[in-house]
């Protein structure tokens, strides 16, 4: 650190500023110590200021698939809040499992990190001890559980799904039906498949066995199941999606049967990705503000560090219902 503040011309102190807290820096300065990096191969070593602080400035965030782009604007706008204050962000992939959120929780902590962030509420007894010990914030992300481990950012997953079943009804549908990701410990999709039954049942529409269908996550197997669900209940004129991928799996599966979309079988997903706007026919989506969820998670993380939060240990960001060509 001395030769980096040296070759640029600050103190010390001004290099462990910009490294630790860029925002604190000027641009003009934060850029001459940052060319001083580069030019020296200087490397902060983090393991050492760990074990004076007992915390690292790395962020660990659990997300259920790096496959699916719906959790990317959340994932990206984490990246970039916490880079901007001098944490990395460590990711983990899940796959919608909670003993392998357990693993990587178990492995994660070796590197004290300064905060967790875990998609959703639902965790293995281990992993809720492994937090209680971690004694650092823990977000919960995408849903608003109502008794949430430390603090939550989301949207209610239920009342959505319920505002898309009804909203289809209002357009005219009668016949609809349900694609929701098997996986039980997933309470995103189990909120999704609750809102969708109590909107049914207060609209006085039927839903039978086969109507609601459970699939693992992937294009291919929404498709198989939507080409099997026309063929054992050809009278279904609508089928609501878990999730943007299953959605756009169902208009393939759709298309492979013949149908025209919507004058045949109207789609609808959840998410609003980037390509829900330009697939053809663009698709009605449940709109999910993924930036927002992630700036709100690294903004209440940012000030419990500096040990400054005071606001609620639920944020709903809310949702948004957006009517495109396939319903």
């Amino acid at each position: 650190m001395a030769d980096v503040a040296a070759l640029a011309g600050v103190t010390i102190m001004t290099v462990s500023r910009a490294l630790h807290t860029p925002s604190a820096v000027s641009p003009a300065t934060l850029e001459k110590v940052q060319d001083a990096i580069r030019e020296t191969g200087f490397v902060p070593n983090y393991a050492a200021r760990s074990l004076v602080s007992q915390h690292s400035p790395i962020v660990v965030a659990l997300f259920p698939t790096m496959m699916n782009s719906v959790f990317s604007g959340t994932i990206e706008e984490l990246s970039r809040q916490f880079s901007a204050q001098g944490y990395s962000l460590l990711l983990g992939e899940t796959s919608f499992d909670i003993d392998t959120e357990e693993k990587l929780l178990s492995g994660f902590m070796g590197w004290r990190p300064a905060a967790i962030i875990l998609t959703g509420a639902e965790h293995t007894e281990a992993s809720r001890k492994l937090l209680e010990n971690s004694a650092v914030p823990v977000v919960e992300l995408w849903n608003l559980p109502k008794d949430p481990f430390d603090l939550a950012v989301g949207l209610s997953n239920r009342q959505a799904a319920y505002d898309m079943t009804r909203s289809l009804h209002e357009w005219g549908y009668r016949r609809i039906a349900f694609l929701n990701l098997n996986y039980p410990n997933n309470d995103r999709s189990v909120d999704r498949g609750a809102g969708y039954r109590q909107a049914m049942e207060e609209l006085g529409l039927e839903v039978t066995p086969e109507m609601e269908i459970r699939v693992p996550f992937g294009l291919e197997h929404a498709s198989a199941a939507v080409q099997q669900l026309v063929k054992i209940t050809p009278k279904i004129d609508a089928v609501f999606c878990s999730s943007d991928s299953l959605a756009v799996g169902a208009m393939m599966g759709a298309l492979r049967s013949g149908l025209r979309i919507p004058k045949d079988l109207a789609i609808a997903g959840f998410g609003n990705v980037e390509l829900a706007a330009t697939v053809v026919p663009s698709l009605t989506t449940v709109d999910v503000p993924r930036a927002q969820i992630g700036r709100e998670c690294a903004r209440i993380i940012m000030e419990r560090l500096r040990g400054g939060y005071e606001g609620p240990p639920v944020i709903d960001c809310g949702y948004s219902i957006i009517r495109r060509e396939s319903a």
